[in-house]
């Protein structure tokens, strides 16, 4: 179990729970849509646990060099594979943050392996919010419309919700104030 003790942050402004450096510590997985704030609340924490942060996408990037569109091209099936292998490799690393793709919860396995190393905490937003949030620039493989924002919404909510230990609505609310909610789960 993470050991934790309370303390004051100045950054937060707010009391919050600062993991102890241990060897049984275990990962913080931020879950959600694209557009809900993983890797902006994630660098917050991160941050406050003084526990470095992963970006999924980032990392596949990185051990294919290849863009997410450009996988995307080659096939779904393709990026999930090997975003499938970068959690594998992340959940048996030392302790970290990690914002994860949005559709990584389609795989069962991601989801296992996330859920038994580690705390998940799902970042929801509404369908409008969402939309507001995120720009339908070509860079994000699956959203060419606004209606995409939505089916994909509501084809993944049940698969969040069964993933995640924690859920914590992002509607009309600060990355700050977001971070802090996530803190205050990790609380015993």
């Amino acid at each position: 179990s993470v050991a934790i003790r309370s303390t004051t942050s100045s950054r937060l402004a707010m009391p919050i729970c600062v993991a102890l450096q241990r060897s049984d510590a275990m990962h913080v997985w931020l879950i959600g849509m694209m557009g809900t704030g993983k890797t902006t609340v994630g660098a917050m924490i991160a941050e406050e646990l003084s526990l470095p942060l992963i970006d999924t996408d980032t990392e596949v990037m990185t051990a294919t060099g290849r863009t997410i569109p450009d996988l995307f091209a080659e096939s779904e099936e393709f990026f999930r594979s090997v975003e499938s292998s970068v959690i594998t490799a992340i959940a048996a690393g030392p302790p970290s943050v990690i914002s994860t793709g949005g559709g990584a919860v389609l795989g069962p396995t991601n989801v296992a392996t996330r859920r038994s190393t580690g705390q998940v905490i799902l970042l929801e937003a509404s369908p409008a919010d969402l939309e507001a949030r995120l720009d339908l620039d070509g860079s994000r493989p699956l959203l060419d419309s606004r209606d995409d924002t939505r089916r994909i919404a509501e084809e993944r909510l049940d698969l969040y919700h069964s993933a995640s230990h924690h859920r914590i609505m992002t509607d009309g609310r600060s990355a700050r104030d977001v971070a802090s909610e996530v803190l205050t789960c990790l609380a015993p």
